[in-house]
């Protein structure tokens, strides 16, 4: 991929669903978590916490569960150090037991965009942001990224979009063109609210027909093939149709 300091890049990647899986570690910490503080976790049997920021989960279980949304608020300080812990066990268990999983292609996706000149990687993410570190930190995956913005920053993730965007810019410059990676709807809209591009992949809850129907510029089954996946960006850094040459591929032809 071609690129100069007058053309920089900034990639913004989703955590769950698009670099990693942790196997339910997240919800099992948050639901004790909630249980601790409330007393209470709500309807999480079935509840999906896909493209929802931490601190949003928290709001609509206990809204569930018939908790004054001001009474839920005002206690949520006291959910997140008792969440980290319960999330740093349930990592550590599953870790030692080989059930985290990094997403195909992402390692070599990840490397291959940090070494393009003029090219930034950040995190766009509803974990908060100790809760982030932890998952990336179980899962092995190298911290490559020059910024990054949490749940931790905004309740609402086009509002974490401009935060990430904003610290880009003070960490790296203002880039040129900014791509969401993400596997929900929701990254989509995330990225539109910024005036981004947006790629998706189908390794979350999401198949590949609903993220092209949410709007996404591209989709993969998975990011196998990272030269099919980095000739797919470059075109659409470029303004072409990148979803034509590669929308659907799993780096399996």
């Amino acid at each position: 991929m071609e690129s100069s300091s007058s053309a920089e890049l900034l990639v913004l990647f989703d955590i769950d669903g698009t670099l990693l899986l942790t196997d339910g570690a997240g919800r099992v910490a948050i639901k004790q978590a909630l249980e601790a503080v409330y007393g209470t976790s709500g309807t999480m049997e079935g509840y999906n916490f896909h493209g929802k920021t931490d601190p949003q989960i928290i709001v609509e279980l206990m809204s569930s569960a018939g908790l004054e949304e001001g009474d839920v608020r005002a206690r949520m300080s006291e959910i997140w150090p008792i969440y980290l812990e319960n999330l740093h066990r349930e990592l550590e268990v599953r870790r030692l037991e080989d059930r985290i999983t990094v997403l195909p292609g992402v390692a070599d996706l990840l490397a291959a965009l940090k070494s393009e000149p003029g090219v930034s990687l950040g995190l766009l993410t509803g974990n908060i942001e100790q809760g982030a570190k932890l998952k990336l930190s179980a899962a092995g995956v190298p911290w490559l990224f020059d910024a990054g913005a949490y749940g931790s920053d905004a309740e609402v993730r086009s509002e974490i979009a401009r935060v990430a965007v904003e610290r880009s810019r003070s960490a790296v410059g203002t880039p040129a063109a900014v791509l969401v990676v993400g596997d929900t709807p929701e990254d989509i809209a995330c990225a539109r609210a910024v005036d981004a591009l947006a790629l998706a992949v189908a390794t979350g809850r999401h198949e590949t027909d609903e993220l092209e129907e949410a709007g996404a510029d591209a989709v993969f089954v998975d990011f196998g093939d990272t030269e099919a996946v980095l000739r797919c960006i470059q075109s659409l850094v470029r303004g072409g149709d990148g979803a034509g040459e590669t929308s659907v591929n799993g780096g399996r032809g």
